[in-house]
């Protein structure tokens, strides 16, 4: 895959999963968190049955730690989604974009540069003034911390995404660890939650936009661009994927943040770019798409 074509998939990653954040807010009404969670992974591992016997004990080995990482990034995402609003949601979920660096300053021992330090500085102050202190948007929620874990988690998948992809076959390794994030949340369903199902038509289609295109196509779109594109460079083209889920939920659910949040989602954003602008700034915009993030040379 060429460098263009890696960050196109990751532009249509985006949109998949931008759309995700509203349409998961409005089945959350006619099941619980955990149960949908388990749903999407389960109709997405039936799907890929015939294919998954093909996979060796290497790639269930990769797709094993890749699969746990995902069944807790969206548990804890689901959940948090169904006690925040899609859009705040979707901007805290966006701050895995500069978590990512500091992950691999601590897996691989590379110090974050200043920039990276200064982007992640000025992205927590932007989440402070999207969840609102005190009385400007009653302060943050359980919904927003659920969702500020998930962000940490899908920073340390984006990693280890980068370091499997690199070493194993990227069709399976997408297989394996979307039925490893079936078996994880049905187990857990039942331990964490009461759960609540009325299957409407608009659950079944939301569970099957899931299922195929947020989980089956968009994890093999992701896995295909990171054998190309560092961790750290997909984590900033994914810096589209909080805005488009923010204007997604404005027309799905209605959903509208005050100027001080979107100014707060805003600064998110320019915190994860920033090491990038910085590079650009000062000529220098080529490392980030040459240099992979999991130790070894591309």
């Amino acid at each position: 895959m060429t460098h263009r074509r890696a960050v196109l998939s990751l532009w249509a990653t985006c949109l998949i999963w931008g759309i995700a954040f509203p349409l998961a807010k409005l089945a959350l009404a006619d099941v619980s968190p955990m149960l949908f969670t388990s749903l999407r992974f389960v109709a997405a591992t039936v799907l890929l049955l015939p294919a998954l016997r093909h996979a060796t004990s290497e790639e269930w080995r990769a797709g094993g730690w890749l699969g746990l990482l995902l069944a807790l990034a969206f548990s804890f995402q689901t959940v948090g989604l169904d006690l925040t609003t899609a859009s705040r949601s979707g901007f805290i979920t966006a701050l895995y974009i500069p978590f990512t660096p500091l992950i691999v300053a601590t897996v691989f021992r590379r110090l974050p540069t200043a920039a990276a330090a200064a982007g992640i500085s000025v992205a927590m102050i932007g989440m402070t003034l999207l969840t609102g202190p005190g009385r400007l948007a009653g302060g943050p929620n359980t919904g927003d911390l659920l969702s500020l874990i998930c962000a940490a988690l899908f920073a340390a998948h984006m990693v280890a995404t980068g370091f499997f992809a690199r070493r194993h076959d990227v069709r399976r390794l997408m297989m394996t660890q979307i039925a490893t994030a079936a078996v994880l949340t049905t187990l857990a369903t039942p331990l964490l939650e009461t759960p609540r199902l009325s299957a409407t038509p608009l659950l079944i289609g939301v569970v099957a936009y899931e299922a195929v295109l947020a989980s089956i196509v968009a994890i093999r779109l992701q896995l295909a661009a990171q054998r190309v594109l560092s961790a750290t460079y997909a984590a900033l083209v994914y810096s589209l994927e909080p805005v488009l889920a923010a204007v997604a939920a404005m027309v799905l659910t209605g959903d509208r943040l005050t100027p001080l949040q979107w100014g707060g989602g805003g600064l998110i954003l320019t915190g994860s770019l920033l090491p990038d602008l910085w590079r650009i700034i000062r000529g220098r915009s080529g490392p980030l798409t040459e240099a992979p993030d999991d130790g070894s040379a591309a």
